[in-house]
């Protein structure tokens, strides 16, 4: 049961490197956006996706243990396969980093729909304001100019 001791700690590693992925993202997420910021994000994402890929394969690995010796229930927040101490310690640890990265999670979930409700509600605006006195825009879905546009006097000398 050693090995088990092995992968458990092996998740703990990557969902505190999860963890600290989203503390990130929460940071970036509460910036003003800038180009910078977004393509931060961007590179986030990333990071993260790989840290979440990497939780599964060492979930996998766990469970891989678990079933060489007979275990059918691997995912058990209480489990009866933990046969030691510190087995027991290292799995507390687990379950609380995986509900401190849920949490996270969660809070970034709601700063990503603020900014979407944001950005819909500034577009919005813009869309009214890009409307002409017949109901069409002025720019058309390729971004080239539609029917006419509004006249500017000029204010030339005579």
């Amino acid at each position: 049961m050693n090995s088990l001791l092995v992968c458990i700690q092996h998740e703990i590693a990557a969902m505190a490197d999860l963890t600290q992925v989203l503390r990130d993202e929460q940071n970036l997420l509460t910036l003003a956006p800038t180009l910078q910021v977004t393509q931060d994000i961007a590179i986030n994402t990333r990071r993260k996706n790989q840290y979440i890929a990497e939780i599964s394969r060492r979930s996998q690995e766990r469970r891989q243990v678990l079933s060489n010796d007979g275990i059918t229930e691997p995912d058990s927040i209480h489990p009866n396969w933990l046969h030691t101490p510190e087995q027991q310690q290292h799995w507390d640890v687990l379950i609380q980093a995986t509900q401190q990265a849920k949490e996270l999670n969660r809070v970034n979930s709601l700063l990503v729909t603020r900014h979407m409700a944001r950005n819909q509600a500034t577009l919005a605006v813009l869309y009214r304001h890009n409307l002409n006195g017949n109901g069409s825009g002025m720019y058309g879905p390729n971004g080239q100019a539609t029917g006419s546009r509004p006249r500017i006097p000029s204010y030339a000398a005579k």
